[in-house]
C-alpha cells in the first residue's frame, strides 16, 4: 500500500516546487502598470514565466524550515518555449528536483530517482490569475510593505468556506512579481511560508548549469497520466470508484492507473482542483485485511490513509493534498467502489 512517509516526502517536495515557481523577483525597465488586485496577479504570472534567474529561498512548513537554491530559464522546444528549472535542498540529505517542460525528476542521494509529470498538479504560476478560483476566494488589497529590501504590495486571498486555506501575497511594486507568500488556516495561523533571500538575473545560464537540467530523461510510459477522455471515442477514462462527498468547487482534473511503487498492486488515482488548491485520491486493493485509519499533517499537506471492507474485499484509500485535515478525512471515508465495476477493480 502507499506509504504515508513516502506521500509526505513527495507532498512536501511538490509544495516547495509549485510555490517556488511563482516566487520570482525580476528587474523591469518601468514600474508595473497595475491598479487592481487582478491586474497585479496577471502581471506577476506573465513576468514569472519568462525570467532567467538564480537564487535562494526559505520554505517553512509548521516548525520545519529549509533553505533551497533555484535556477530557472526558458528554451525553445519542439512545441514552443518550455521552462527549465532546478531546485536543490541546502539542508539535510542532498536532494534536488529538475523540471524540463512538464517532466519532473526528484532525486535523493543514494536512491533511484522518481519521475513524474506535473500536468495534473498546476504550479502556483497561473493559479491566482484564472477566473475559476475567484468563485471560492475573495481577492483584496491590504497594504504597502518592504520585503527583501524592495517595496511590495500585499494582497489577501480569502476563501469563502473552511475547506480551503487562505493566502497573503507580497508582490514587488516595481515588477508585480511575488516576493513572499504565506498560507493561513481559518484561524489565521501560518501553515506555510516561502520567501526569497537573494536573487540574481543573468542574461543566460552557464552551459554547465543548463546541461544538468537538459539531461533529464523522458517520463516512462507507465508513469504517464491517463487522459480524461480518449481521443478516438471521446469516452471518459476508466475509473472504478466513487466519492460520496467532494467540497464544492473542486472538479476532476486528471486520473491515472499505474503500478504501485511499493507493491505489485495497481493503484487508481484521481486529482481534483478548484483552480488554486488541489488534492489527490489513491485507491488500491489491501492485502493486510485489517481495518485501520491514519492521519497526518505537515504544513499545508494533509494525508489520510484508510482501509475499508466492501463485501469480502479490502481496499486502501489515501487522500493527500493542500486542504485542511478534516476535509481530507471526510473525502476519504466517502470513497467506495462502483458496484458494477467492483470485480474489474479487484483484478
Amino acid at each position: 500500500m502507499i506509504s504515508m512517509k513516502g506521500i509526505f516526502q513527495a507532498g512536501r517536495t511538490l509544495a516547495a516546487l509549485f510555490f517556488s515557481l511563482s516566487l520570482v523577483v525580476g528587474e523591469a525597465s518601468a514600474t508595473t502598470k497595475a491598479d487592481t488586485p487582478e491586474q497585479w496577479l496577471e502581471a506577476m504570472s506573465e513576468a514569472t514565466r519568462n525570467l532567467t534567474y538564480r537564487g535562494h529561498f526559505v520554505y517553512q512548513q509548521g516548525a520545519n524550515l529549509e533553505t533551497l537554491s533555484i535556477i530557472h530559464t526558458r528554451e525553445a522546444g519542439e512545441n514552443g518555449q518550455r521552462e527549465l528549472e532546478r531546485i536543490r535542498y541546502q539542508d539535510g540529505l542532498p536532494r534536488e528536483m529538475i523540471r524540463r517542460g512538464k517532466e519532473i525528476v526528484f532525486a535523493t542521494s543514494g536512491r533511484e530517482p522518481t519521475r513524474f509529470e506535473h500536468e495534473s498538479l498546476m504550479p502556483m504560476v497561473g493559479r491566482f490569475t484564472g477566473k475559476e478560483f475567484r468563485k471560492f476566494y475573495n481577492l483584496k488589497p491590504a497594504s504597502l510593505d518592504r520585503i527583501a529590501n524592495r517595496e511590495a504590495v500585499q494582497l489577501l486571498v480569502i476563501p469563502t468556506d473552511r475547506h480551503r486555506y487562505g493566502y497573503q501575497l507580497w508582490l514587488d511594486r516595481r515588477t508585480g512579481l511575488m516576493l513572499k507568500s504565506v498560507m493561513v488556516d481559518s484561524e489565521g495561523r501560518i501553515i506555510e511560508r516561502i520567501q526569497f533571500t537573494d536573487l540574481e538575473f543573468p542574461e543566460q545560464l552557464p552551459d554547465a548549469e543548463l546541461s544538468q537540467i537538459k539531461a533529464v530523461k523522458p517520463v516512462s510510459a507507465n508513469e504517464k497520466l491517463v487522459k480524461l477522455t480518449d481521443e478516438d471515442n471521446k469516452k471518459p477514462a476508466e475509473w472504478s470508484w466513487k466519492s460520496g462527498w467532494i467540497p464544492d468547487g473542486f472538479s476532476l482534473r486528471s486520473q491515472s492507473r499505474r503500478k504501485s511503487p511499493v507493491s505489485d498492486q495497481t493503484v487508481d488515482a484521481v486529482n481534483y482542483s478548484d483552480g488554486l488548491a488541489s488534492f489527490s485520491v489513491f485507491v488500491e486493493p489491501d492485502e493486510t485485511r485489517v481495518l485501520s485509519q491514519a492521519t497526518e499533517q505537515i504544513g499545508s499537506m494533509a494525508a489520510v490513509s484508510k482501509v475499508f471492507r466492501s463485501n469480502n474485499s479490502f481496499f486502501h484509500v489515501t487522500v493527500v493534498g493542500e486542504i485542511p485535515l478534516g476535509t481530507a478525512e471526510r473525502i476519504a471515508v466517502s470513497v467506495r467502489p462502483e458496484e458494477q465495476k467492483q470485480v474489474q477493480a479487484i483484478k
